[in-house]
């Protein structure tokens, strides 16, 4: 192994992204060629660092994984929720690769240098299962890459109150994650229009070439302004000021939850706040709303009110008749 002080220079001369041969790094370092060739070999072989090989001499393409450092207690929190990410891969090649370069990074970094993969399971429990909707890793992978590459795809897919599923042609235009399950919005290229597809109800892929000639259906993201995953029809629906009042427990419990990016809190005092939104519907906020029982009341808008009694008298009266 070359010495670490000739490996440090090499290091310096390379990060200014220009191409240098082994005799003007040997000149600039004052040491013998095939020490510098010795110190990029290391640092290919060893250290991982993209060194190629050009007309001019050696170029470090992109930055080096070994030279990230963690100096954050935030780097240290998304190196543990990476942990919790890839325990969904199992024990594939991917998970593997990913876990190797993860630890590069730990091993560059004075407070994690000598830290096991394993050891990062201590400091992050497996979350119980709360609702979670089950995720098929292979359907997701496929249409993620058929988002990315845009090309259209051949789906079967199940709708809620059929026994079967049907086949369609759809180009994928996103993800979406609502209520702990993932939907797929696409356009349906054999019905026209833009479609919601969950995703444990997605049973084959087939990404199919993009034909010549192919017309890119544009993507509507109607989701901005949803609550949850049910978006009205209108692209341009209007917004509605939306404002529920919660007190006691939950009123504390809001001060740390977010539950939507136009969210805006109205301190009323320590154990009562309102929540705003701006949303462009109502539906999912209703049962929202709901699940805060009696600490929540609606202030605003009064077709909310409306929908949040009408649900009540309905639950009611299937108390009531029995």
């Amino acid at each position: 192994m070359p010495k670490a002080h000739f490996i440090q220079a090499v290091k310096s001369m390379l990060r200014d992204g220009r191409e240098h041969t082994a005799d003007d790094m040997a000149g600039h370092i004052e040491c013998h060629e095939k020490t510098v060739r010795r110190c990029i070999e290391h640092l290919r072989d060893v250290e991982n660092w993209p060194i190629e090989s050009g007309k001019s001499g050696f170029i470090l393409r992109e930055p080096s994984i070994a030279e990230t450092r963690m100096t954050s207690p935030q780097e240290v929190a998304a190196l543990a929720m990476a942990y919790e990410a890839l325990r969904k891969l199992g024990s594939t090649e991917l998970a593997s690769r990913i876990q190797g370069e993860l630890l590069s990074v730990c091993r560059h970094s004075p407070d994690l240098g000598d830290i096991r993969w394993k050891e990062l399971g201590t400091a992050v429990i497996e979350r119980a299962s709360s609702g979670e909707a089950s995720v098929n890793h292979a359907v997701f992978g496929e249409l993620t890459l058929a988002i990315l590459q845009r090309q259209p795809a051949e789906i079967d897919y199940r709708k809620l109150e059929d026994e079967h599923a049907y086949t369609v042609r759809v180009f994928p235009h996103r993800w979406i994650c609502r209520d702990q399950c993932w939907y797929l919005i696409a356009s349906d290229l054999e019905r026209g229009g833009q479609r919601i597809y969950a995703l444990p109800r997605i049973s084959r892929v087939a990404v199919m070439p993009r034909p010549k000639n192919f017309c890119e259906p544009e993507c509507d993201d109607r989701h901005e302004h949803a609550f949850g995953i049910w978006a009205p029809w209108e692209k341009d629906a209007p917004l509605i000021d939306v404002c529920v009042e919660l007190n006691g427990y939950w009123a504390r419990i809001a001060r740390e939850r977010q539950w939507h990016p136009s969210q805006r809190l109205e301190d009323l005092a320590p154990d009562q706040v309102r929540v705003h939104f701006r949303l462009n519907e109502l539906v999912e906020v209703k049962s929202w709303t709901l699940k805060f029982g009696g600490a929540a009341r609606v202030i605003a808008p009064d077709e909310l009110r409306d929908l949040v009694l009408e649900e009540l008298d309905e639950m009611r009266s299937n108390y009531e008749s029995r």
